[in-house]
């Protein structure tokens, strides 16, 4: 019997990799030309990973194989941009040339059992289902098939034509395709609205939270080893009290006010003497704060409409401080950037435009100044994944986050709908050991058991070796 945490080494073997074009033969070539704000994020690669038990009423990954295969090319028609290349244009600022050289679809098998693989240790389970791709491949479709039958799905996509939001947005809506043969919606990938203004005007506050890089600003490949990959469970209870914790001296708080405010001191802990403070980010999807004039726009809109909103505090301040008072700030933090959401976002339109040439970047995103963790949150976020083959037990954002000097969490909400998190981590181990260590047990490792990919006892079949 497999143990519930999984510990087993596999490998994932690709048995083909094959060019899907969309269908529609009249929609002209063309290049996208970026808005400035997908050039913040740039071309780094952004997958979406769904892991699919074996159905309970018949298919398997080769059902999932065939699916992609039979639905992909007209799917597609409705992301033409994906099928195209990323180039960089005359001054090496990357473009994307809608050609239609076609999406790649990789099917691959992994000789494991889902029940034996170790969720929690991410670098031996998840990132190996994740294979790696061309960077001028705006969308990798990889199918991974398991010794149980069940599979994986990963959406690999690029963050210079989507953000997370986007993203979730493509699983979404191939699954409502498979199962209705129509979109109840219709991706905009129109980048107009978000022009620079003539000449480009922004505050003294932008210049100082946005920053030009060079290699010498990223952190050295030998203290990224410092970082560990974990997935991690909160159970609905945990996340109930923490708000109950927030909620006292006259304050309300939401659950992710409160789950920050847990985070934050958690960090604080974990930063001890090594600094005097250490800083929040939040980021914050604008879709629904741009105002009127960008409501129809904004509603079905794949590119990146996201912002940080960041606070920094001192360690004393937040170890010594109540949840209550921590959650506040949280609040604050994040009201402050959604409040004045749209010239938040012009500036920043304006800043880029100053600041063409060279990697760009959020200062807390790479880890300049103190300690930064950076939160992602898709905990609202309801998604139905079932093409015909049922629901996945775990749907996620990633973000390989590399040579970048930050934390970064995406929290995600169980698809049990039973009120607990799933947590997606890259974290100083530091700071891992003070999560793992609290006696509450807030955060517990992530397992196949606890995904229900473990039969229960009394379905397994034991086979006498005699």
């Amino acid at each position: 019997m497999a143990s519930a945490g999984g510990s087993r080494s596999f490998q994932v073997k690709v048995i083909s990799k094959t060019l899907v074009q969309a269908s529609d033969t009249t929609i002209q070539p063309y290049v996208l030309h970026p808005s400035n704000l997908d050039h913040l994020p740039s071309n780094i690669p952004s997958p979406f990973l769904t892991i699919y038990p074996k159905p309970p009423s018949g298919g398997d990954y080769s059902s999932a194989v065939a699916t992609l295969r039979r639905t992909l090319p007209s799917f597609l028609n409705y992301f033409f941009p994906f099928t195209g290349r990323v180039r960089p244009d005359k001054n090496g600022i990357p473009e994307v040339h809608c050609t239609n050289e076609g999406a790649e679809l990789v099917v691959a098998r992994a000789d494991i059992r889902l029940a034996d693989v170790n969720f929690h240790d991410k670098s031996k389970s998840l990132e190996r289902i994740q294979l790696p791709y061309d960077e001028q491949i705006p969308l990798s479709v990889q199918v991974v098939g398991f010794a149980c039958g069940g599979f994986s799905i990963v959406w690999g996509g690029t963050h210079l034509l989507s953000d997370g939001h986007g993203l979730s947005f493509l699983p979404t809506l191939w699954t409502e395709y498979v199962r209705t043969g129509k979109l109840s919606r219709t991706p905009n990938h129109d980048r107009s609205m978000f022009r620079p203004r003539s000449p480009p005007s922004y505050s003294p506050e932008t210049d100082r939270t946005l920053a030009c890089l060079t290699p010498d600003d990223l952190i050295n490949s030998l203290s990224a080893g410092a970082f560990v990959k974990r997935l991690y469970h909160v159970e609905g209870k945990h996340i109930d009290r923490l708000r109950e914790l927030a909620c006292r001296e006259g304050r309300g708080a939401t659950r992710m006010e409160a789950f920050s405010a847990y985070l934050w001191k958690a960090l604080a802990t974990a930063v001890g003497d090594s600094d005097v403070s250490c800083q929040m980010a939040w980021l914050v999807d604008a879709r629904q704060r741009l105002g009127p004039k960008y409501d129809d726009a904004m509603k079905d809109y794949m590119g990146n409409v996201i912002t940080f909103a960041t606070k920094e505090a001192s360690v004393a301040e937040l170890v010594n401080g109540s949840y209550s008072q921590v959650a506040g700030m949280v609040s604050a933090a994040v009201k402050e950037v959604a409040d004045n959401a749209e010239d938040h976002f012009q500036e920043m339109i304006d800043w880029v435009e100053s600041h063409k040439v060279g990697k760009r970047a959020n200062r807390v995103q790479v880890g300049l100044g103190s300690p930064a963790l950076v939160v992602s949150s898709f905990h609202h976020i309801s998604l139905n994944l079932d093409f015909g083959l049922g629901q996945p037990v775990l749907a996620m954002a990633d973000l390989p986050w590399g040579r970048l000097g930050s934390a970064f969490v995406i929290i995600l909400a169980s698809p049990k709908g039973d009120g607990s998190l799933y947590m997606n981590a890259y974290i100083w181990a530091q700071l891992a050991d003070v999560l793992e260590s609290d006696p509450d047990r807030v955060f517990k490792p992530a397992t196949a058991e606890g995904l229900g990919l473990v039969e229960p006892a009394s379905h397994q079949v034991w086979v006498s070796r005699l």
